[in-house]
C-alpha cells in the first residue's frame, strides 16, 4: 500500500496484493503518477507552497 500523510488527511495512493518479492513497476509508477497529481492539486488549492 502506498499512502501520503499529511496534518488534515491522509491518502490511499495505491493498494494492491503483493505476489512477488520486488513490487512490480507499474504498481511504484502508479503510486508516483497518482502522488504527482495529488501535490498538484494541493499546490492549486494552496495547501502547500510552490
Amino acid at each position: 500500500m502506498y499512502v501520503a500523510k499529511f496534518a488534515e488527511a491522509v491518502y490511499v495512493l495505491h493498494a494492491f496484493e503483493k505476489r512477488a518479492r520486488k513490487t512490480p513497476k507499474h504498481d511504484v509508477d502508479l503510486a508516483a503518477q497518482r502522488y504527482q497529481e495529488l501535490m498538484k492539486r494541493r499546490r492549486l488549492m494552496g495547501l502547500i507552497g510552490g
